[in-house]
């Protein structure tokens, strides 16, 4: 019997009708983490800017306002991009690389975290300059200049910010904690100022990237890293730069869902979804036990072919059209099917310190970008007279030799970042991005199956009960399931660990089809939500 034949029995149907596409309404939304973000984008939207605009500024800010998640230094990210006026899907990846002249032989894994010796290239201001000079409308100068008030005038210290810097003081050695903090950890209530910060985002404004990646700035950060035992070279800066690649892509439902491409963790995030698009989620109880080990088994399924073939695709041979064809998922889902899912031994999840924007403007142009210093304060070096915390993009890689992700000079990393955006014939739909490490990965998936399959609004998505799996008999639960879901699961032989949170704050922003309306959330909370 065919695969298609054995879903058909099992009650499993293969497509959903979708009604029409609303016509462009004047509408916009922002979803942050932050509300000086907010502010920072919607004071974009209002000089005429456009979501890249809008979406940089509110990413430059949130380099200025949650440091240990993101930094203007951050080791990097990816975003993804509908241009209204060309029709068309555009990603930029802006990943960090191993500095060229990296020892490996004088080197071990704990090396990748902490200190000189974890600093990639950081690819943020490249990633982001790109974005705004290939699709935005205005200067680095018009979106960096709330980012930049934010670093001279100084931001009011919450009780996050001051245990997020309370961190950053456990991690950094003696001078890098003078250099960003030096009068000491700033009080709850205080006016925190970061000035050398604020003097790097004004020469960008003035000067482009090459303020940044050339000159002055480069020699110093390179010397300094250099001095104290790190790999980045005045070379590895003076050559990065942020690539505009055309985006992965996979129709759901109807639905046309793009991601960037590997290194970025889209693939295995849509790839769960063609897995998942052989049954008919709609008869499935939403958030019960059939509805996890489903999704729980698509995502063993894919997660091991992450671990066998994701690595940069410069260096490794990455079947990204066959992991996302229809016949790999129908193939996945006969597995599911006859019980043929062997669990594997995946390690430990990564911690969870990145950011998401996603920003919709009236023209129904729509961004989202994810970026990161990696964990909280990435290596937490700062380069003297720069106030510059620099990400550990190294920590990403797998160290087991023969690995697609292992290190190699120049080798830009594996990670979990996936902004993702949705499609109807070829009309924009929604936008969406979150951080959270590893689950990201297997979030992101959810959040488009509550939004697609059980048309919940951003709102009930983003409160909505996650599992994460990564391969193994394993699965993480967050949110309310039942005692007896809960049982049925453990009966199919799976591990249930229940934790308080899967994944960090989620972004997501829906055009409805009828009317053209936006509805976004954040799971930040409303202060970063802006919907007009």
């Amino acid at each position: 019997m065919k695969l298609k034949d054995k879903l058909s029995v099992l009650g499993i149907a293969f497509a959903v009708q979708i009604s029409g596409f609303a016509q462009t309404g004047n509408h916009s939304a922002i979803a942050t983490s932050h509300p000086e973000a907010k502010k920072a984008a919607s004071g974009i939207l209002a000089q005429g800017g456009n979501a890249v605009d809008a979406g940089v500024a509110a990413l430059l800010t949130l380099a200025v306002a949650q440091t240990g998640s993101v930094g203007v230094a951050g080791y990097g990210g990816s975003l993804i991009i509908y241009s209204a006026k060309d029709k068309k899907v555009y990603a930029v990846d802006f990943d960090t690389k191993l500095p060229e002249n990296y020892d490996l032989n004088n080197f071990n894994e704990k090396d990748a975290t902490i200190g000189y010796k974890a600093v990639s290239v950081p690819g943020v201001v490249s990633g982001l300059y790109t974005a705004l000079k290939n699709h935005g409308t205005l200067s680095w100068k018009q979106v960096s200049q709330h980012a930049y008030n934010l670093a001279e005038n100084g931001i009011v210290v919450d009780e996050r910010l001051h245990r997020s810097l309370t961190g950053f003081t456990q991690i950094a050695d003696a001078v890098s904690l003078k250099a960003y903090l030096p009068a000491g950890l700033p009080e709850v209530g205080s006016i925190w100022k970061q000035k050398d910060l604020a003097k790097v985002i004004k020469a960008i404004g003035e000067k482009g990237p090459d303020a940044f990646y050339k000159g002055k700035l480069a020699k110093k950060i390179a010397k300094h890293v250099q001095a104290n035992g790190g790999y980045l070279s005045e070379k590895d800066l003076n050559t990065y730069q942020a690539q505009e690649l055309e985006p992965i892509k996979i129709s759901y439902r109807g639905y046309e869902i793009y991601a960037p491409p590997v290194p970025s963790a889209g693939i295995t995030s849509l790839s769960i979804l063609k897995t998942l698009e052989n049954f008919n989620l709609q008869k499935v109880r939403p958030f019960s036990a059939e509805y996890f080990n489903l999704f729980a088994q698509a995502s063993k399924l894919t997660w091991q072919e992450r671990f066998r073939f994701l690595g940069d695709p410069d260096f490794v041979n990455v079947p990204t059209q066959e992991l996302l064809s229809d016949k790999a998922g129908k193939e996945r889902a006969e597995k599911i099917l006859h019980d043929d899912v062997v669990p594997l031994n995946a390690g430990v999840s990564d911690p969870l310190h990145t950011t998401n924007v996603v920003v919709i403007d009236k023209a129904q142009n729509i961004i989202s970008i994810t970026a990161t210093q990696g964990n909280g304060y990435g290596s937490g070096v700062v380069v003297p007279g720069t106030g510059l915390v620099f990400g550990h993009g190294l920590s990403r890689f797998d160290y087991k030799p023969g690995a697609p992700n292992y290190p190699a000079p120049g080798k830009r990393v594996q990670h979990n970042m996936t902004p993702t955006l949705v499609l109807y014939n070829g009309e924009p739909y929604a936008g969406l991005g979150l951080p959270g490490g590893r689950y990201i990965v297997t979030v992101t998936s959810q959040l488009l199956i509550d939004i697609l399959d059980y048309h919940l609004s951003p709102k009930q998505a983003i409160e909505a009960p996650r599992i994460h799996n990564e391969g193994d008999d394993t699965v993480k639960i967050f949110g309310e399931v039942s005692d007896a879901d809960i049982k049925d699961l453990e009966l199919k032989g799976f591990k249930i660990d229940k934790v308080r949170g899967l994944g960090g704050p989620a972004n997501i922003a829906v055009i409805d089809r009828k009317t053209g309306k936006i509805d976004a959330a954040s799971q930040a909370g409303d202060a970063g939500v802006e919907i007009k």
